[in-house]
């Protein structure tokens, strides 16, 4: 009996719980912290006369961000439209979090402000692998978005997932293709990949949406405690449960 007990102790003492596993995987993969992968949406501000000032502005932060926090550095990619962008970032918790602080910031800016708008589609987080080498941005060469309405019946729910998807479909697209040519194709996704681009129709709506959060309305909820009242808190007198006596 004293022999079993030996056994399930050492057995015991043996086993890792999920947080072990995750931390052993991640010095397997020389990583410093979790990696986690957002992915949102914005509008361009009228008073940006040059698209390629965005991709200065993230090129900065990034550098800024990572000697501060010393954690995952930045892997993705900033689609620039005509009116909008999309933008897919892999890194740390803390630097994604930086990120939409800044959106933030710059939605509350009236003079040089780069962006009017911005919606968060989703935040993955504890993400296995990047899908992106680096970090790198493009102007794409698209005529305007109409002025129409953009008309769908899909919910919110099935058109977020969907331009995630063309997202990480692009990424895996570009991850397949010969360093040698990666410049060139990358410069003409309009032309080559156009079903894998995201409609900046499709972008205009989602900006409108009161499903999606705005930067604020995400850091509220991250920021603030969850408050749960439960129904048997609601009563009085409060519930007791009773113990069998032995």
């Amino acid at each position: 009996m004293m022999a079993d007990t030996k056994e399930d102790s050492m057995y015991e003492s043996a086993r890792l719980n999920l947080l072990e596993v995750i931390e052993e995987r991640n010095r397997a993969l020389n990583r410093k912290a979790l990696l986690h992968r957002l992915v949102y949406i914005a509008k361009l501000s009228g008073k940006l006369d040059d698209k390629r000032d965005l991709g200065a502005h993230y090129e900065k932060k990034f550098k800024q961000w990572q000697s501060h926090f010393q954690g995952e550095g930045a892997t993705g990619m900033l689609l620039v439209y005509p009116n909008h962008y999309v933008h897919l970032v892999e890194s740390s918790n803390e630097m994604l979090m930086a990120l939409i602080r800044n959106l933030g910031t710059m939605e509350l800016e009236k003079n040089d402000s780069l962006i009017s708008q911005s919606k968060v589609l989703v935040i993955s987080s504890n993400v296995p692998t990047r899908l992106f080498s680096q970090w790198s941005f493009r102007v794409l060469n698209l005529p305007a978005s109409r002025l129409e309405e953009y008309e769908t019946s899909e919910s919110i729910e099935n058109l977020a997932p969907e331009c995630l998807s063309l997202m990480l479909k692009l990424g895996a697209y570009l991850a397949k293709q010969p360093k040698v040519t990666l410049k060139n194709v990358m410069d003409s996704l309009h032309e080559k990949v156009p079903d894998l681009l995201i409609p900046q129709d499709l972008i205009g709506y989602l900006l409108h949406s009161q499903d999606l959060c705005s930067p604020k309305e995400f850091l509220d909820k991250f920021d603030k405690p969850l408050d749960i009242v439960l129904d048997s808190e609601l009563v009085w007198p409060m519930p007791t449960r009773n113990f069998p006596l032995h």
